[in-house]
């Protein structure tokens, strides 16, 4: 039986833990019968599921795929091998549009998102947004989420290509605003924010001022003469798109 080494494992840790199977399921809140339907349907568990009680369990998920000599087993022929995945939270909105007012929802409003680990990016702080607007609906289309990384987290400029959140600081009244896009730099430092759209609507880029390329910390900045103050912020790293009905035409 496929999982019959899976299984071993968690009754084995059940049984140095003082558990039932139903009870240990029920803490994990993965249904009071997860252990005891792996048991009657031989079926493979998802991943999210064995977490949550590896978690419960306090061990690490791998130890689940070890045998009785505490080897590992690799074969997925043998068992399931999960995705490393972790938690992360959806802060807010960006307009994949013209500029519009960035504002971060209260912490108390952000909402939780399981998503696969980025393993370029594990040991950074890694956020998500909703699109809004449709001046980017060629690749992110309104509604999806993307998942971002601050470049001054990750230590490195923006870079010719990448999908980029833009904000931009009105020193006239203190607002700020943000926008998605895919940033082109320009051999004489000028920098273009393009959208990828199907709406006529968008199709030219942003241009903003030129933008220093050594290093500074936090993404590139405008030139603290320019008026507003622009700073690219934020890498997109992953998106997540929730599919609705499809054009077959």
């Amino acid at each position: 039986m496929k999982n019959k080494i899976l299984l071993n494992q968690i009754e084995k840790i059940l049984k140095e833990k003082g558990l039932s199977a139903r009870k240990a399921s029920i803490q994990a809140g993965v249904g009071e019968d997860f252990i005891r339907n792996l048991r009657r349907y031989n079926n493979i568990p998802k991943t999210d599921k064995l977490l949550k009680l590896a978690n419960t369990l306090d061990v690490d998920v791998n130890h689940f795929l070890k045998n009785d000599d505490e080897k590992k087993i690799t074969s997925q022929s043998e068992v399931f091998l999960p995705i490393p995945i972790k938690t992360i939270h959806i802060r807010g909105e960006v307009q994949a549009g013209q500029w519009n007012v960035a504002a971060e929802w209260p912490k108390n409003e952000w909402i939780p998102l399981t998503v696969p680990l980025d393993s370029r990016y594990k040991n950074f702080t890694t956020f998500a947004l909703t699109v809004k607007g449709d001046s980017m609906n060629l690749l992110y289309p309104e509604g999806t989420i993307v998942i971002a990384v601050n470049f001054a987290d990750i230590g490195r400029n923006p870079e010719d290509g990448d999908c980029v959140i833009t904000i931009r600081r009105d020193t006239l009244t203190d607002c700020y605003e943000a926008t998605l896009k895919i940033i082109q730099i320009k051999e004489d430092g000028s920098v273009l924010l393009w959208p990828k759209s199907d709406n006529p609507n968008f199709v030219r880029p942003i241009i903003l001022p030129k933008i220093t390329t050594e290093y500074q910390g936090n993404g590139m900045d405008a030139d603290i003469a320019a008026i507003p103050d622009i700073t690219i912020q934020s890498l997109v790293i992953g998106s997540y798109n929730i599919v609705g009905k499809m054009n077959i035409k």
